[in-house]
């Protein structure tokens, strides 16, 4: 599990670093845009976690082993003599710290469209 303040401590320094890399320079606005990127970054990873936890792709993987399964003579032969059934076991994943990624996530979004409108006016 990932603590909040080691998340948000990892999450300013990256964004932080993120200038350097895709501007090869630093300024206040660029920091900005980065933090929002950093922001978005989290938010999509968050999002893989719910999708990962709802068992979104657990019927894709399902489906695909059955049509292979049916398409296959020779693993239905082996799956018959050994009396092995067709479905599988279903693992789940829970992941603690998606609460962190999402509040982090949306707060580094927040402050950067704020501090962009505020410096626009």
């Amino acid at each position: 599990m990932i603590s909040r303040n080691k998340l948000l401590f990892t999450s300013i320094i990256v964004s932080l670093m993120v200038p350097f890399i895709l501007y090869k320079s630093w300024s206040i606005s660029i920091w900005i845009d980065s933090l929002f990127l950093v922001g978005l970054l989290l938010l999509i990873i968050c999002s893989i976690m719910i999708l990962i936890e709802g068992d979104f792709f657990t019927a894709f993987i399902k489906s695909s082993k059955h049509f292979l399964y049916r398409m296959s003579k020779k693993e239905q032969v082996i799956r018959e003599s050994e009396k092995r059934p067709n479905h599988t076991v279903i693992y789940r994943k829970n992941f603690p710290s998606r609460k962190n990624f999402f509040e982090i996530g949306i707060l580094f979004c927040v402050i950067s469209l704020t501090v962009s409108i505020f410096s626009f006016i």
